[in-house]
């Protein structure tokens, strides 16, 4: 196995590991037909959270579910990148979503384990230094094999 897939599958399993507790919902078996935006761009992980931004995420406060205002606290503060993620939940085809941060705009990733899952891992992604563009090549290999 070549060095950059080894590395990839590695990281899919630890992905998996670490958020295997919020994948409850059915919506795994679904693979999207639509690649991620070419256009993507790779902006710097250092910049300022959205937090402190005027965005359209949900509060987190309105959910009494401790995993679901996990997922939309990371949603709001993440907003940014968030715009950039496709959502493997099919959601652009099947809604219109624009990208997952559009999931948190809504109630719609409240039910869905999929958007949750990818805003948590897009956080702690962001955290740890990784551009949006290496947060969805690692959201691919988990949910697009």
């Amino acid at each position: 196995m070549s060095r950059p897939r080894r590395r990839y599958s590695l990281f899919a399993a630890v992905l998996l590991v670490a958020c295997s507790s919020n994948d409850t919902a059915d919506h795994t078996e679904h693979s999207p037909a639509v690649q991620p935006s070419a256009a993507q761009s790779t902006p710097s992980t250092q910049a300022a959270s959205d937090a402190a931004k005027v965005n359209k995420v949900l509060d987190p406060a309105g959910f009494s579910d401790p995993q679901v205002r996990a997922a939309y606290e990371a949603a709001k503060q993440y907003a940014h990148v968030l715009e950039e993620i496709y959502c493997y939940c099919r959601c652009k085809e099947n809604i219109g979503h624009r990208a997952l941060v559009e999931c948190f705009e809504t109630d719609h990733a409240s039910d869905c384990s999929v958007c949750m899952n990818e805003a948590i891992i897009a956080a702690r992604m962001t955290k740890d230094g990784r551009n949006p563009k290496e947060i969805q090549k690692a959201i691919d290999v988990l949910y697009a094999g």
